[in-house]
């Protein structure tokens, strides 16, 4: 039995062995001085007792029973190994309910009748991996564009919005920003695998877990504040809309894309990820229980609630990080500063990014935009459109792509060979020709970007009279509003083609500086047929110039348009 150091004092005293007179004796004195008796059942029957009944206390009740330190110490042990017993005993019968028979049975026929999975098999449905593709992609991407439209583009507007926000609540601020944050484009691209509109296939789910976990676990922290969510935004909108002053229609067209966004976000494509979460673990672990926080992953430091009010964030947090650096540059001599002021913008941006986006910002250089506009748009069919429009500049750029770079995905004289990663096969060769009929969505949103362009200019180059005045304005508004939308979808499905296509040349070029086991004649020059190919920049380049030259201009462009 464990012995606690007051039981070695009574023993060292010896206290046991005094007569009751020295014991007494001995007991004044410590009281004396300023101790108190724990227990000592032969003082206290002695004491006389204040209440009535003859040693009863007032009310009738009897003196507690006063226990010793190692006893108390003991039942404290005692309770705190019964608690943990009765947690793991709850543990496990959860964990046996979960995974019971008919736990997998109902797990099973919800993933077929969601559509997710079919009820033999583990394969992630193609009409799901559709739905994440396209509904979940747009959302995401959504969600981004809006907290860097509010926290990014204009610092002093931000610290606005996030100043009159913390005075409500510091949390708002931090939902708008940990939305923001969903957008991961590699883990979207992993997400459905090798799916393509295309080709339509099923995927395994093995192969989804990781970047579905991720996803998940990100969502599963803003689930609780999807309406708090939603008001923070507005809160966010009518503050940017009260500082910048532009039209009221275009405020409202944000605010009704992000809802209709947010709530596909929360009500679709969450519950099918928690439907392939719990099917990948084989275990019906509802949402916000115990057993499916531990599944995910979930940590209490990454709860939303962390952030205090003042917190810098987007625009504001990057100024607060160029402050020291800021700082550190204010002795340069006056010489200095004379030629910093001479660089050109551009310049000085490109010294910040790595080799490869430098050299891909000089491909797209090559031919100035009105060049590309002839060479693109020979039959004017664009001819209303300013070569000032980001999304015409993105279409001229993605045509030049097309033009000069695109036969690398389909030309049989680059040889490619499979390989094997995590003992999965990788046929390279299919992902580019997969990946190259993808081309068809930026394309269709284009048209679509194109078709309220042109109707926009129509109406805005049209005289209104006096009478019809604010009808027409309305009118030129509400396209106005869908031309910005679909603008935003065409750059977003075009940066999400070209991060495609850039995943796929740097393998291609990591294995090319490396193994050289995929792409089997680096050396070889590529030699076209067609007298109307001969011109191309790439005719006679060898394999490996070809790959390099594709991909720094696939990763300037997508770095473009970010």
């Amino acid at each position: 039995m464990e012995e606690y150091e007051f039981d070695k004092t009574r023993k060292s005293i010896r206290s046991n062995e005094l007569a009751s007179d020295d014991r007494k004796d001995m007991l004044q004195k410590f009281r004396g001085a300023g101790g108190e008796v724990l227990r000592e059942k032969s003082l206290r029957k002695e004491e006389p007792d204040s209440g009535s009944g003859g040693g009863r206390r007032a009310g009738g009740g009897s003196a507690p029973d006063i226990k010793m330190p190692s006893e108390l110490a003991r039942e404290r042990n005692r309770a705190q190994a019964e608690k943990q017993a009765a947690a793991r005993r709850q543990a496990e019968r959860e964990e046996k309910e979960a995974t019971s028979f008919m736990a997998r049975f109902f797990l099973k026929l919800r993933c077929k009748m969601g559509g997710v999975t079919p009820f033999g098999s583990d394969m992630v449905s193609p009409k799901f991996l559709s739905i994440l593709n396209l509904d979940a992609k747009r959302a995401i991407m959504e969600c981004q564009i809006l907290g860097n439209d509010l926290f990014m583009n204009n610092a002093k507007i931000a610290r606005t919005i996030v100043k009159e926000l913390d005075d409500k609540n510091p949390l708002l601020v931090e939902l708008i920003q940990r939305a923001s944050e969903l957008y991961n484009r590699n883990e979207l691209s992993e997400l459905v695998g090798n799916y393509t509109p295309s080709n339509p296939m099923a995927q395994p789910l093995e192969v989804l877990r990781a970047p579905l976990f991720s996803t998940l676990r990100k969502l599963y922290y803003l689930k609780p504040f999807k309406e708090t969510y939603l008001a923070a935004v507005d809160a966010a909108v009518d503050i940017q809309q009260k500082e910048e002053g532009k039209q009221a229609n275009l405020y409202a067209m944000k605010k009704k894309k992000i809802r209709q966004e947010w709530r596909t976000l929360m009500n679709t494509i969450y519950p099918g990820l928690v439907l392939l979460a719990q099917r990948a673990e084989m275990k019906k672990a509802d949402p916000g229980s115990r057993l499916f926080e531990e599944m995910l992953g979930i940590l209490d430091s990454d709860r939303i609630g962390q952030r205090a009010a003042g917190d810098p964030v987007g625009a504001i947090e990057a100024e607060v990080k160029k402050k020291p650096e800021d700082s550190g540059q204010d002795n340069k001599s006056d010489t200095e500063e004379g030629e910093e002021q001479d660089e050109k913008p551009e310049d000085k941006k490109e010294q910040q990014l790595s080799k490869e986006l430098v050299y891909g910002y000089r491909l797209m250089k090559i031919h100035p935009a009105e060049a590309l506009r002839k060479k693109h748009d020979p039959n004017g069919n664009y001819k209303y459109m300013p070569l000032k429009d980001k999304v015409f500049l993105a279409f001229l750029f993605f045509r030049e792509f097309e033009e000069e770079y695109s036969f690398i995905l389909t030309t049989p004289q680059v040889k490619l060979n499979a390989s094997y990663e995590a003992g999965v096969k990788q046929d390279y060769r299919q992902k580019m020709a997969d990946t190259f009929e993808q081309s068809r969505v930026p394309i269709d949103r284009f048209k679509e970007y194109f078709h309220e362009a042109e109707e926009y200019y129509r109406l805005s180059s049209e005289a209104s009279s006096a009478m019809n005045y604010v009808e027409h304005q309305k009118r030129i508004q509400l396209v106005e509003g869908r031309m910005g939308g679909k603008g935003r979808d065409a750059r977003m499905q075009t940066s999400e083609y070209f991060n495609k296509l850039a995943a796929i040349f740097k393998v291609l070029i990591i294995d090319m500086r490396g193994s050289n086991q995929i792409v089997l004649n680096k050396d070889e020059p590529i030699k076209f047929q067609m007298e109307r190919d001969l011109k191309k920049r790439l005719n006679g380049k060898p394999v490996k110039d070809c790959i390099m030259q594709a991909y720094c201009f696939s990763v300037g462009l997508a770095h473009r348009l970010k």
